[in-house]
């Protein structure tokens, strides 16, 4: 069960309950405002063209809005391996600076090996 589920029906209290339902009556406004359905019921943000999360379409769905949340979450998964695939070919060769080698060795300690989970690099610092 998520957070909404929880709070929307009542098993946090009143207060959450009306902050579940002020929270679904925003959503809605501002889709309403900003965002566009497909053809296919995948929504989206007109501003920057990226696919609702699946918390903002949760509210969306209690409120009965019109779209596919299966379809904007496929779009939004495509969308994620695109950005991933792109970060990782960008950092191929990238090179730490001396300033960020420095502040992982504060982090983690000298000797300690940082990976980028992204993109699977190793940084010996």
């Amino acid at each position: 069960m998520t957070r909404f589920e929880q709070e929307i029906n009542g098993m946090l209290g009143e207060y959450w309950v009306e902050n579940a339902k002020r929270e679904v009556e925003q959503a809605v406004r501002h889709a309403n405002e900003d965002a566009i359905v497909e053809e296919d019921g995948a929504i989206r943000w007109a501003t920057n063209g990226r696919y609702l999360m699946d918390d903002y379409c949760e509210k969306l769905e209690y409120a009965g809005y019109e779209f596919s949340r299966e379809a904007t979450a496929e779009k939004r998964d495509g969308e994620s391996k695109r950005f991933i695939e792109h970060y990782r070919n960008r950092m191929k060769n990238y090179q730490p600076t001396t300033e960020e080698l420095a502040e992982m060795r504060n982090a983690f300690g000298e000797g300690s090996v940082v990976v980028d989970v992204l993109s699977g690099r190793k940084f010996y610092v």
